[in-house]
């Protein structure tokens, strides 16, 4: 049955307060910001790579998951509509990455790239972490890096002196005449317990380009459905359970040419189609007072669906695993130690259901142990340690089984009064390929596999190298101010992929023999003062084949890009006032595969403004322009059709949100 999409904003604010209440629409209204802002992260839970500012994030008025990245230049989301995004670190596709929510890894592709991390409310985000250096804890299958969801807790969002509190939200987007609500509420019982729920709604119609012009089929609706319950600080203990279910539905066309790509040809039919995501955790952490223990333990299922309700049939993702961890801190004569050793599981069975009830299973699994031990003596730091994978994927008739051990080591070293070399090396490995599950279910005894040889797990080899450099002082006494210049070098091998494409029976399933190369250098840089903060962000990035020849998009593997600068300031002249500007700057793609076009440059101006009134300060209003010059622009890592070319992002999008905190 079809869903009314002309539920108003209105009905979805007393639909929630009828129910359930909301959560994290708190945050991206700023609501929070101060308490957000200044969440400290337990014990055990260092940064290995870096964290997306969420102020920035709640700034911007993100809706998703392009919002989310829109700043990071490291992370390029292309696509263009909400269904058809696709998500890319370093130029590194998502299904190569090691993607979490709260410690539950997302799992596969469904069909084309349905099912991956399109759909979660960035209003519940409290990190998100960016891990680009090498590790043996960072998680399986983490070929190209690794993202890290988390979400809120009750006790985030509550003022120090009360014990219950709710946040409502209502907002509008021009771009796609997106109407917008939530409901948050939390609160917390005793000194430990916390208890937090959410609903939110976000009903859009097809988006306007810039210089006038809409997308076909970009229409749609999103739900998200959120309950956590927290004991934090209670002898050492912390544990935290959670439930989510995340839907987007609209008519989209399935497959080829207007679904992931170009414009939809004329005469096309969408079909109706409903993606979700059921997402259950368990997070448990113990923090003894002996620094030899400091564990955590992750349980978790995370079920994927892709239902197209036109056609009756049905994809499927049904996951569970979970992670076991325990940090020594301890001193050896001069040197400081924090030893990890851990485990982690998984299990993942895809499903495909036709019309007539017919069903074909595929399942992978990987079960990982791993040791990583960083060592500080005086200006050297070292980090070195290795990960077991023991592997299996189902391929149809065929199965891929094997075990691998990929080891890593890095080093920084402080030379001289705030600067810092660095340089790491590490490999990770895998199994279960790139091939969505509705691909995999059409594998049979009439496929080729790889030419009769046996499939060989797909594997990667990362290098990463530069300089850092921090001080305070800088043109003003009391400002702060850092630098970061990284390159890096990612090599993926042996990718496992569909040959030759169409419906029907898989003609081929293969290694890939060529290398993919991913290789270029980021430079980053932060100066604030007092009320005033300035980040500047530049990547520079190739992505090529083992030749050195430009490998433009490919699908499930990587995307080239232009070289991209990101400028973001942010003033707050009053307390009750916060002020944004975003540069964002794109160079020409010019070296593409023979064939392929070359891919225009684009400048874009984005600013924001939030205001608490003196006399309400429950209240906060918040105003966001993306794109403020309404410039007709096209992301270089969405893919295009050769008959109906590339689909643009969105036009000049004014944003409008209102928050109330009870």
């Amino acid at each position: 049955m079809k869903t009314d999409t002309s539920t108003t904003t209105l009905a979805v604010l007393l639909m929630a307060a009828g129910s359930a209440p909301t959560q994290a629409q708190a945050q991206t209204n700023g609501v929070a910001h101060a308490e957000l802002s200044t969440i400290e992260v337990e014990a055990r839970e260092e940064t290995q790579g870096r964290d997306i500012p969420i102020e920035r994030i709640q700034r911007s008025l993100a809706n998703d998951m392009a919002d989310v990245f829109k700043d990071d230049p490291s992370v390029r989301v292309g696509g263009g509509a909400r269904n058809a995004q696709r998500i890319y670190l370093r130029g590194i596709e998502g299904s190569n990455l090691n993607i979490t929510i709260d410690g539950a890894r997302q799992g596969r592709s469904l069909h084309q790239h349905r099912g991956g991390i399109g759909g979660i409310d960035p209003d519940l985000l409290k990190r998100v972490e960016v891990i680009t250096g090498p590790s043996a804890d960072r998680g399986p299958g983490a070929l190209g890096g690794a993202i890290r969801f988390e979400t809120v807790d009750a006790q985030d969002l509550l003022d120090p002196n009360r014990t219950a509190g709710a946040t409502l939200k209502a907002g509008y987007a021009s771009a796609d005449s997106s109407e917008q609500g939530s409901v948050t509420a939390y609160g917390k019982g005793g000194d430990h317990l916390g208890l937090l729920a959410h609903i939110s709604a976000v009903n859009r119609e097809d988006y306007r380009i810039g210089g006038g012009g809409d997308v076909p089929n970009s229409a749609g609706q999103d739900r998200d459905y959120f309950v956590k319950a927290t004991l934090l600080g209670l002898e050492g203990h912390s544990l935290r359970l959670s439930a989510e279910r995340n839907t987007n539905s609209g008519l989209y066309l399935y497959g080829s040419t207007g679904s992931d790509m170009g414009y939809a040809p004329e005469g096309s039919i969408p079909e109706y189609q409903v993606t979700s995501r059921e997402t259950y955790t368990l997070d448990h952490r113990f923090q003894s007072g002996n620094p030899l223990i400091d564990w955590r333990i992750n349980l978790y299922a995370n079920d994927n669906e892709l239902e197209n309700q036109d056609r009756d049939s049905e994809v499927s993702s049904e996951e569970f695993g979970g992670s076991l961890s325990n940090v020594s801190t301890f001193e050896i004569g001069a040197t400081s130690h924090r030893l990890t050793l851990g485990a982690d599981y998984y299990s993942e069975q895809g499903i495909t259901q036709a019309a007539d009830g017919t069903e074909i299973e595929n399942d992978s699994g990987n079960l990982g142990l791993f040791l990583q031990e960083r060592l500080t003596w005086d200006w050297l730091s070292l980090s070195f340690g290795a990960r077991y994978d023991d592997y299996s994927s189902d391929y149809g008739p065929k199965t891929l089984e094997g075990d691998r051990v990929s080891p890593n080591a890095s080093a920084e070293v402080r030379f001289a009064e705030g600067w810092t070399a660095f340089a790491g090396y590490g490999e990770a490995v895998r199994g279960s390929g790139i091939i969505p599950v509705g691909w995999l279910s059409n594998i049979d005894a009439t496929t080729n596999f790889n030419d009769g040889k046996p499939l060989e797990a797909e594997e990667s080899f990362q290098r990463e190298a530069g300089l850092r450099y921090q001080t305070s002082g800088l043109f003003r006494p009391d400002a702060v101010f850092d630098a970061e210049l990284t390159f890096f070098d990612t090599r993926l091998r042996n990718t496992i992929e569909r040959v030759g494409g169409g419906p029907g029976s898989v003609a081929k399933i293969a290694n890939n023999p060529d290398t993919l190369r991913s290789r270029g250098f980021e430079l980053r840089a932060t100066w604030s003062w007092r009320a005033l903060e300035t980040q500047l962000a530049y990547s520079s990035f190739e992505t090529e084949d083992g030749d050195g020849n430009p490998v433009g998009i490919i699908r499930r593997k990587a995307a080239g890009s232009g070289d991209q600068l990101v400028w973001d300031t942010r003033w707050s002249p009053r307390e009750n006032i916060t002020l944004g500007y975003t540069l964002t700057a794109v160079a020409e793609l010019d070296e593409v595969p023979e064939g392929q076009e070359e891919r225009a440059g684009y400048v874009l101006h984005d600013i924001q403004a939030r205001w608490r009134p003196a006399e309400t300060p429950d209240l906060t209003l918040s105003l966001a322009v993306h794109n403020l010059f309404d410039r007709r622009y096209a992301d270089q890592a969405s893919i295009a059709s050769s008959t109906t070319g590339i689909v643009h992002e969105p036009g000049r999008d004014v944003r409008l949100a209102v928050n109330y905190r009870f």
